[in-house]
């Protein structure tokens, strides 16, 4: 708190000396429109100073309005499903196609259940694998995902992951989706950014590990245990 008196552009200006804590050119507001609008220096302060920061103010505003109505409008559990199976490409770079077997150019995120008959699931980790795009397309590749995947990680994981077909039914508000994005987007690019590639091991426990950090499972449904 400072007593109202004009400073910088506006010393000489007695102002009305009452201690005031928001000041411009030493003044406190009511002061300092009075200086800006009857005074040739005030008017001048005004036009270069005063109203470009309201007017940069005031779109800044606009943005976040807009903003938040295009929040509001997005429909956000598509764009999180893109992103965990984003994040299981991520865990799982490096490795052949899981049903295939093969090297291929584009990998997708294949669901060992499929998103149609299984959708409570299909944001879970867990259910999903790196999968050849042409794997992916074909559903009669289904079987095929889950023979191998036991292959690889063996029966108890096959039947862990089975076992989560009994998990309720997700009921989050968009603006829940929203904030599971967000967390999610900032877990790929953690991902990209490190660029690693995992040991089996270590595929399980990142993906206990990031689905207990997304939170939108019961933890029964997030973390394998091996046996």
């Amino acid at each position: 708190m400072k007593k109202c008196k004009g400073i910088g552009r506006a010393k000489g200006v007695s102002g009305c000396g009452k201690p005031s804590d928001r000041r411009q050119n030493g003044l406190c507001p009511v002061c300092l429109m009075e200086w800006a609008t009857e005074t040739e220096a005030g008017k001048l302060w005004k036009i270069q100073v005063f109203d470009p920061r309201v007017e940069k103010a005031s779109l800044r505003a606009d943005k976040e309005r807009e903003r938040e109505l295009k929040d509001n409008l997005t429909d956000w559990r598509p764009k999180l499903q893109e992103r965990v199976q984003e994040i299981a490409r991520l865990v799982d770079i490096g490795l052949p196609c899981l049903a295939l077997g093969y090297h291929a150019g584009r990998i997708h995120g294949g669901h060992i259940f499929s998103k149609g008959g299984n959708r409570t699931i299909s944001l879970n980790l867990h259910n999903i694998h790196r999968q050849s795009a042409q794997s992916n397309h074909s559903h009669n590749d289904d079987g095929l995902m889950r023979e191998k995947l036991m292959d690889e990680y063996g029966k108890g994981y096959y039947e862990f992951l089975s076992s989560m077909r009994q998990c309720p039914a997700l009921k989050y508000t968009n603006q829940e989706y929203m904030n599971f994005y967000k967390l999610a987007n900032d877990i790929a690019n953690l991902l990209k950014k490190e660029g690693k590639n995992y040991g089996m091991e270590a595929r399980i426990a990142l993906r206990n590990e990031i689905n207990l950090s997304l939170g939108i499972y019961p933890e029964k449904y997030c973390v394998y245990e091996h046996s």
